[in-house]
């Protein structure tokens, strides 16, 4: 028998047909895949007072919160909150030798944490950071010290013309 197209819809029907029957036969087993739901996104605590502004509160419920967990649930996220509104640039509060030391702990007591991450790299930025202040700190002194040495040969070189005048001056008086 040559080979015939059939059509998609009649296709679909043998094939749920064949299914259904090697099924009951017991020939085959259906297994369902299992469907993991994503995981949820992780929050982000600082974004409240982000948008709020309040970061008086946020520090000292934040300082409540780390001073009675006890090392239990919730120490890292407070170890972060602390972190974080010490090392945000439009933190009132910014301290980054503060912030470093709370992203230090936050890696340390709590590395399974996934603020963990978050607070490895607000360390990363904080080091960069600080050494670009340094180094722009050194620059300015260099700067400093070179316009001193300017301003000091600019007044020898003042000192040596009103000399040169004056010997001028001298050689013209001798002359006549």
């Amino acid at each position: 028998m040559p080979f015939r197209w059939v059509p998609t819809p009649l296709r679909l029907a043998l094939s749920g047909i064949l299914t259904l029957a090697l099924l009951s036969s017991g020939c085959t087993s259906a297994q369902r895949p299992t469907i993991q739901p994503p995981p949820p996104p992780l929050s982000f605590p600082p974004q409240r007072v982000m948008e709020s502004g309040t970061y008086a509160q946020f520090l000292v419920e934040n300082e409540w919160s780390l001073q009675h967990c006890a090392g239990g649930t919730g120490c890292d996220v407070a170890l972060f909150n602390l972190g974080f509104a010490y090392a945000y640039p439009q933190s009132p509060y910014r301290n980054l030798a503060k912030a470093l030391q709370y992203f230090s702990d936050l890696t340390q007591k709590y590395p399974q944490s996934p603020f963990t991450f978050q607070g490895q790299a607000w360390i990363a930025f904080i080091n960069d950071h600080l050494a670009l202040e340094e180094a722009r700190q050194q620059l300015q002194a260099n700067l400093r010290n070179r316009d001193g040495t300017i301003r000091s040969l600019r007044a020898q070189l003042n000192r040596s013309r009103a000399i040169d005048v004056e010997m001028e001056k001298k050689e013209r008086e001798l002359l006549r």
